[in-house]
């Protein structure tokens, strides 16, 4: 018979972002399969609502406080399993497990979602650097160490000098039945409301061509190298920018300086963008570097046809080096211009897209991630 386990996720904040969205896939996927679930956050929860079956468990406003309110947590629950993410709070699991000085202690994974190597490169905070030092000195002691790609593994391996296979690989769970079902909710957006769904098959698409991209308004993702793209192409295209962040205000000013203010939306973050992707002609994905880019699994996902660039990370993994959708150097606005007038001229069928997408499931990562921590269900 199987053992129902308790499991704690603990990914930091889930009020916006991609590992927040992976901890509660995850922990819908064990619920699901009768384990109790706790999800430990800090910060606010954003509005996200936790699956049926699954505790959310605040620590706080903030992560330097923390740690109290997570030794309290393992001393009275003792979960069987800690999965934990960002550098940071994989430092505050650990120690917190380790300040456990009697009784038994949870197996833990400290799972990596960025590509390491990039992420400090470009500026991250003194902070994020001073985690990343003190996480090397402690990479051997975890049960289990979990990188979402390939790419992030790779990197990880060679700059912490670990062992081959030291990393299990586990992609992100982007999909649930759940999220399955949201592709077809209405879309509000009036450039894409009454479009027909990709998941209905091709078709042919209503002028003019509507473009998506979606994510973080930050320097990692380059929407201006998108919008420098967008502003070269037809006149009667049209862009929808899904997201905030601290570059809006430069983002506007951009499309403002190319007369693009009727032709470029920038619509914010919405709740659910899986309806956009099921409508659009095309999806864009100019980053700069990527850990698991959830968005173009969800793209896929909705049989929608997509650009990306091929930037450190795990892009080309997902779009299987270039048999599911274009790739094309980062920041280059000639190139990534060209392939999307290919993408929207030949989009081919949905259907391989579709079927491989669908293998980024909860279901399957969570039965991984149990396998990875040796721990018996």
């Amino acid at each position: 018979m199987t053992r129902a386990l308790r499991i704690c996720l603990s990914p930091g904040g889930i009020d916006g972002g991609g590992i927040g969205m992976v901890m509660l896939n995850l922990a819908e996927a064990f619920c699901a399969q009768g384990h109790q679930v706790d999800l430990l956050h800090i910060g606010p929860s954003g509005g996200r609502v936790a699956p049926q079956g699954c505790r959310l468990v605040s620590l706080g406003a903030r992560a330097r406080h923390a740690l109290p309110a997570a030794w309290r947590y393992l001393r009275r629950n003792r979960p069987d399993l800690v999965i934990s993410a960002r550098d940071y709070i994989n430092l505050l699991m650990w120690g917190t497990r380790a300040a456990l000085l009697s009784g038994p202690r949870p197996a833990l994974i400290w799972s990596f979602h960025t590509h390491h190597a990039s992420e400090l490169e470009h500026g991250a905070r003194l902070q994020d650097r001073l985690a990343a030092g003190l996480m090397r000195g402690l990479i051997a002691r975890p049960d289990a160490l979990v990188a979402v790609s390939q790419a992030v593994a790779k990197g990880l391996s060679r700059d912490l000098g670990l062992p081959p296979g030291r990393i299990s690989v586990i992609e992100n769970p982007v999909w649930t039945p759940a999220r399955l079902r949201a592709r077809t909710a209405p879309c509000p957006h009036p450039w894409l409301s009454g479009r027909p769904l990709w998941t209905e098959g091709a078709g042919s698409r209503p002028d003019p061509a509507v473009i998506l991209c979606a994510g973080r308004l930050v320097a990692q993702k380059d929407f201006p190298t998108l919008i420098d793209a967008f502003a070269r192409g037809p006149a009667d295209w049209r862009l929808i920018v899904l997201g905030d962040g601290p570059e809006a205000p430069a983002l506007r000013a951009q499309i403002a300086a190319a007369g693009l203010e009727t032709r470029v939306d920038m619509a914010g973050h919405v709740a659910n963008a899986l309806p956009y992707m099921a409508r659009a002609d095309l999806f864009v994905l100019p980053s700069r570097w990527e850990g698991f880019p959830m968005a173009l699994v969800e793209a896929l996902g909705c049989g929608c046809p997509v650009v990306a660039s091929d930037c450190p990370g795990a892009s080309a993994e997902i779009l299987e080096y270039g048999r599911l959708g274009h790739l094309v150097p980062p920041q280059d606005p000639d190139v990534l211009l060209a392939a999307m007038k290919a993408a929207l001229a030949a989009p081919g069928a949905p259907g391989q897209r579709l079927e491989a997408a669908h293998c980024f499931n909860a279901t399957r990562a969570s039965a991984r991630y149990l396998a990875a921590a040796q721990v018996a269900a």
